[in-house]
């Protein structure tokens, strides 16, 4: 003798792909909104099932009550209770850190820092707690399944419980559970996980205080309390795109043909005590309906109803490319782009480039190598989107400065200036991986009017320059000219300015 699972299940499910989808979006304001809304959601749905399984233990005590065979039965269930209790407890201190911080809850009961994916990160991930509570769930799991001594029955269970930890994707880079689930993931989207996985728990307990009730040959248990879901795919789709969801009434009897959904207005069909709401917005912005659900009792005839409001937003497509570094590029080095395309899945967006070289590294990430000073052009299209092409200026690394012991010219001490056995080209305030050469420069000492010039290759002195340097002596003057440097991208030499230097 049970009380429903099935739709619970579904509920959860399809809440669960909406947090997965809306992953693969650029994190916007209203997106965060959205998942605190569906973490809300699923917390409802937790205490609503904790409020069966508070019914269904209260069934079981008293059966064991009445028939004294039962108490094995009490005896279990209330240590199927404590580790669902305690699983719960510890997931919600998890969630509780998070927000803690994540700076607290603002005005509209949303974590200050919900965007923070340096939270997660560091918490879940560097200090091992999703490590943690990976083996938490798989600890939790075997012991709720422990209780049920007959095999097939187990095995059955086994199958059907939600709280288990999933292998991963065969696609996937990600090493471990908890970098998959948690890795740069915004609080704002880790709170609806974790509070998914105390859902788990709650209607894993459920199964298996069903099947304590199903072997106590009780009377058939009927929930009294109700709650109208709206599980939709996803609150935020792209305009011309349909809007799909599922309104149902949780805790129904899986045996009772009683119940009516419209939306609107507008009759659904019913099918599982469940229906299907399809509509394809034709504009974007914000849409809400009303969901309107009747239940009869079997028994009674009496009429329930139920009603509940739903909203989500339609938008537009869009698509943005930035340099990383900055509006511009830079010959001979590795430019890095970031691709994004709002509502366009990665796999369905392609890039391709003018003026340039692009290189794909991973999903949403680029090099562009331009071997030219000019323009180039990077393009995005596919998913539904009308090309869209983005210009860039291209341009020469700039001269760097040449430095002597990391000066300019002017005095310097002979015997520091001994020391040095080269000039060296500095690229300043410059973002990129880059280094500028010598080709070569004219070395020439001047000393009581008479001057002595070497020719030098290179940077570092060779034999001729290093005898002139060796000689050095007090009040000599020393020119570095016709130096030449080649950046990278630079087909020959650039002319740089000399450097004078005045010994004591």
């Amino acid at each position: 003798m049970s009380i429903p699972k099935e739709p619970r299940q579904l509920m959860v499910n399809l809440m669960y792909l909406v947090l997965t989808a809306m992953l693969a979006l650029n994190v916007s304001a209203e997106v965060m909104q959205a998942f605190y809304r569906m973490d809300e959601g699923l917390n409802e749905s937790a205490q609503l099932v904790n409020t069966s399984n508070v019914a269904l233990a209260a069934a079981i005590e008293k059966q064991a009550d009445a028939y004294s065979q039962y108490e094995p039965y009490r005896e279990k269930m209330r240590a199927v209770r404590a580790v669902a209790d305690k699983f719960y407890a510890e997931t919600a201190e998890l969630k509780e850190l998070l927000i803690a911080e994540a700076g607290g809850l603002d005005e509209k009961g949303v974590p200050v820092r919900s965007k923070d994916k340096d939270i997660p990160t560091r918490l879940l991930l560097n200090e091992k707690r999703g490590d943690i509570l990976e083996k938490s769930v798989r600890d939790t799991r075997a012991e709720l399944l422990s209780f049920v001594e007959n095999e097939e029955i187990q095995a059955i269970l086994a199958g059907n419980i939600p709280l288990k930890i999933n292998d991963l994707p065969a696609d996937t880079d990600k090493k471990s559970w908890s970098e998959f689930n948690f890795k740069q993931m915004p609080v704002a989207a880790v709170l609806p996980t974790l509070t998914k996985l105390q859902n788990d728990v709650r209607m894993s307990e459920t199964a298996v205080l069903n099947h304590f009730l199903d072997q106590m040959n009780g009377d058939v248990f009927v929930t009294d309390q109700y709650a109208t879901v709206v599980a939709a795919d996803k609150s935020y789709v792209i305009r011309g795109e349909p809007f799909r969801s599922e309104i149902f009434l949780s805790a129904f009897s899986s045996t009772a043909d009683n119940i009516e959904i419209t939306v609107d207005g507008r009759p659904l069909r019913v099918e599982g005590g469940k229906a299907e709401f399809t509509v394809t917005p034709g504009s974007i912005g914000d849409k809400s309906h009303r969901a309107l659900v009747k239940m009869t009792n079997p028994v009674t005839g009496e009429i329930k109803t139920f009603e509940k409001k739903f909203s989500y937003e339609v938008g537009e497509r869009s698509v943005a490319v930035s340099a990383d570094k900055m509006q511009v590029m830079y010959v001979g080095v590795e430019n890095p782009l970031t691709v994004s395309a709002a509502g366009v899945p990665s796999a369905q967006v392609t890039v391709s480039a003018t003026g340039t070289e692009l290189r794909k590294q991973s999903n949403g990430h680029f090099v562009a190598e331009p071997t030219r000073p000019g323009t180039a052009k990077i393009t995005v299209a596919g998913g539904g989107l009308q090309p869209t092409t983005f210009k860039y200026k291209v341009k020469k690394i700039p001269n760097p400065v040449i430095t002597l012991g990391g000066k300019l010219g002017g005095t310097m001490n002979v015997a520091e200036f001994k020391v040095h056995r080269g000039i060296v080209p500095i690229l300043e305030n410059f973002d990129f991986q880059a280094k500028c050469k010598v080709d070569g420069f004219e070395l020439t000492r001047v000393r009581n009017g008479d001057a002595v010039s070497e020719v030098n290759r290179g940077g570092i002195y060779g034999n001729s320059a290093a005898r002139l340097v060796e000689n050095a002596k007090r009040k000599d003057k020393f020119y570095f000219d016709n130096i030449k440097v080649r950046c990278p991208g630079d087909v020959a030499g650039r002319q740089m300015n000399g450097l004078i230097f005045n010994l004591r």
